[in-house]
């Protein structure tokens, strides 16, 4: 990935004095979806008092941070400010190795904590919700037994991306779940999907022919606009997963995806790693 360049901050608009301060700025948010956070620091003389606003931002796709720093006299802002910018890279890809111990530590127990809730609502009933509150449980549990709690998505980014497909000519996406290695407990996350299943009906008597029954099919249409769900198993091409707001309006419940059956739209599958791949966003300055 390219260093990334510096930002126009937009001095002139004096956003930084503003509480909360307008951040982040147009031109980041312009990169995609992201996360910030700032802190403020202020020293005071006889004559007048200095200001120092420390702004983070971090985009859920890349995981790249840019950081800015802002210091200015409170008498003067437009007349005495300065800034500085610094960009840190997305953390480094995972191997294999490490995709299969993220698993090994996390992936069961996304999985449990989400069958679990079948036939409920969780939170407010929204399909993210499922895994946010899963990833929040889980981080406190295993906090409290001294290990490495999960990474909590960020935004639709829900950890490592593993998979990422768009809907196939006839075939196309067969057998990518298990090239990608997708497994019980990853995270399913749609964009503008339609799905068109065949699906297998209770066999019916053949009327007029004694004895003899015919297996019944039917079909389902599914689309999803933006979709969150678990994966619980996978199965060929067919992925089961637990989701909110699907299958079950409103509620938890089990759905069968048929990424052959995939008409439009995109799919992508995160693996969920621990919390220090990325760390945590802070509004501090490196001096270095």
């Amino acid at each position: 990935m390219a260093q990334q360049k510096d930002f126009d901050l937009a001095l002139n608009t004096k956003w930084f004095t503003k509480e909360p301060p307008a951040f982040p700025l147009p031109s980041m948010k312009a990169l995609g979806p992201c996360t910030s956070t700032y802190n403020w620091f202020w020293e005071q003389d006889f004559a007048d008092t200095t200001k120092t606003l420390i702004c983070a931002v971090r985009w859920t796709d890349t995981k790249a941070i840019t950081k800015v720093r802002v210091t200015w006299k409170r008498s003067d802002p437009s007349g005495t400010v300065t800034a500085q910018q610094k960009h840190y890279p997305p953390p480094a890809p995972l191997s294999e190795e490490e995709l299969d111990r993220v698993h090994q530590l996390y992936g069961a127990n996304i999985a449990g904590w989400a069958e679990s809730t079948v036939g409920t609502t969780v939170g407010d009933g929204e399909c993210w919700t499922l895994i946010h509150r899963a990833l929040l449980d889980l981080a406190e549990t295993y906090r409290q037994y001294g290990k490495e709690a999960p990474l909590i998505s960020q935004g639709r980014s829900h950890g490592y991306p593993i998979l990422t497909l768009t809907a196939p000519t006839a075939g196309s996406n067969s057998g990518l779940l298990q090239i990608a290695d997708v497994r019980r407990g990853d995270i399913l996350e749609m964009k503008s999907a339609h799905f068109h299943m065949i699906t297998e009906e209770a066999p019916k008597k053949v009327e007029g022919q004694w004895g003899k029954w015919q297996k019944g099919a039917g079909e389902k249409n599914i689309r999803l606009s933006h979709h969150t769900a678990v994966v619980v198993k996978v199965d060929g091409d067919v992925v089961e997963v637990v989701e909110q707001n699907g299958s079950v309006q409103g509620g938890v419940g089990v759905e069968r995806y048929d990424l052959v059956g995939m008409k439009s739209g995109e799919v992508s599958v995160f693996r969920v790693v621990g919390e220090k791949w990325v760390g945590a966003l802070v509004a501090e300055w490196d001096d270095e």
